[in-house]
């Protein structure tokens, strides 16, 4: 078995030669055997126990057992203990899932810099796969456990559980049993009980062909992430936007891992992303309606937005954006502070400084006494040039492809005659100078 890790840990490139490593130790027997390994390999070892506090009396034997086997060995030995089942609740996890977190969140606590190895072996592989192929899965979930993630080594990997317990056997250690691994209420237990020893009988090297199947599956893998982030790349545009073009063009098995990447990007936690999600923004790319939207977890929204789309947080509650009345001179800001408003009356020859939001009204055409800044309202509408007729507000802001979450954020400058002109869109002709008295209105952000 020594020949088999000593193989991995190159071959993997785990570890360097007499590089420090932090043991997860349970006091079973693949973790055991993982210290007992490492040392003979020659690596300087400390070790890391936590009592789960979930097991009474046999939890504390374990600990003893580790802190007995550390002292016997001089491998220097750090013990957490944690209420798991208090922090499940707390955390509103199951009591698994907690257990798991918390050990890893500690482990890495106690590394530091080091690295950490922990006891996987192939068993522990193949039991994976199967769980992931028993509750459905992409090629991920079928890669197994992966002997390098990180921080984290598992020289073990490529052994199996005879494989360990024949060489503990050879070296005369014990080691502790966990009463919970013979619980069948545990779906892992069931597969390792009833699963596994049926496909033995198939396949007496079921874990070496599991092994070799995960380890062409993240081969495969590997290229096709590194295409779906040339892919992402390329549709990347500004402001956390992707070009849909670029990613509904793309071959289903690129676009598919583009799209859980763009997720990832935007700060998703990704193991509440089921394949239904990625499925539905598939469908987000190729929508006729440029505004769709998504619902995503913990409040994450995946929007379109014309020929781009995007994933934001949980916004905030809009603004109001309330009238308010406009008199002359007027120069402030509204609306929160948003928006800066000026509106100054010309006086003949005065200089007049033209740009996209500044606009020259004749006077004669405003009444002052309902002149306003207001959003946009139901049933608005503006006449733009001479040749056309006047359109709604929102079938101009669907021309100029103006994203349907910005519209209501735009400022209209309005009278009870109507509109008089809109950010970003233009003025209505039938308020153009004619000769009299003018004023400037001028919209910044």
């Amino acid at each position: 078995m020594l020949e088999i890790v000593k193989h991995t840990i190159e071959a993997h490139q785990m570890l360097t030669p007499g590089e420090a490593v932090l043991v997860a130790l349970s006091g079973g027997a693949d973790s055991t055997a993982l210290l007992r390994a490492l040392l003979l390999l020659g690596y300087p070892v400390r070790a890391f126990h936590l009592n789960h506090c979930l097991r009474g009396a046999e939890a504390e034997r374990d600990e003893a057992f580790c802190r007995s086997l550390c002292a016997r060995l001089q491998v220097p030995l750090t013990v957490s203990r944690a209420d798991i089942r208090a922090e499940s609740v707390q955390r509103g996890e199951s009591i698994e899932t907690a257990a798991r977190h918390i050990r890893y969140e500690r482990l890495f606590a106690a590394a530091g810099a080091d690295r950490i190895a922990t006891a996987h072996t192939a068993d522990d592989s193949a039991e994976t796969v199967l769980f992931h192929l028993a509750r459905g899965t992409g090629p991920e979930g079928l890669t197994g456990i992966p002997p390098v993630r990180g921080q984290l080594v598992r020289p073990l990997i490529e052994t199996t559980r005879a494989d360990v317990e024949a060489f503990l056997r050879q070296l005369g250690q014990d080691y502790v049993t966990d009463s919970t691994n013979a619980d069948d209420r545990y779906t892992r237990n069931r597969i390792r009980h009833a699963v596994i020893p049926v496909l033995r009988e198939i396949n007496p090297a079921l874990p070496d062909a599991v092994t070799r199947l995960s380890g062409l599956l993240r081969q495969d893998n590997a290229y096709l992430d590194g295409e779906a982030e040339r892919l992402l790349c390329a549709a990347r545009r500004a402001s956390g936007k992707w070009q849909v073009d670029t990613l509904r063009s793309a071959h289903p098995a690129l676009r598919s891992r583009a799209v859980k990447m763009l997720v990832k990007h935007s700060g998703v936690t990704m193991r509440d992303i089921a394949a239904t999600h990625i499925q539905a923004l598939e469908r987000l790319l190729e929508t006729d309606d440029p505004s769709a939207a998504l619902s995503l977890p913990h409040g994450f929204t995946a929007r379109r937005e014309y020929d781009t789309v995007y994933i934001t947080a949980a916004a905030a509650p809009a603004l109001r954006r309330e009238p308010v009345l406009l008199t002359v001179p007027f120069d402030r800001l509204v609306w929160g502070g948003t928006l800066h408003l000026s509106v100054r009356r010309l006086e003949k020859k005065q200089s007049f400084y033209k740009s996209f939001n500044t606009f020259l009204v004749d006077c004669g055409t405003i009444c002052f006494d309902t002149f306003c800044v207001r959003a946009r309202m139901p049933g608005d509408r503006l006449r733009l040039s001479k040749k056309g007729g006047s359109r709604t507000l929102k079938k101009l802001m669907i021309d100029r492809k103006i994203p349907r979450l910005q519209r209501d954020e735009l400022a209209v400058l309005a009278d009870k005659n109507g509109v008089i002109a809109v950010q970003n869109l233009g003025m209505d002709i039938s308020r153009t100078p004619k000769g009299g008295a003018l004023i400037e209105i001028t919209i910044e952000r």
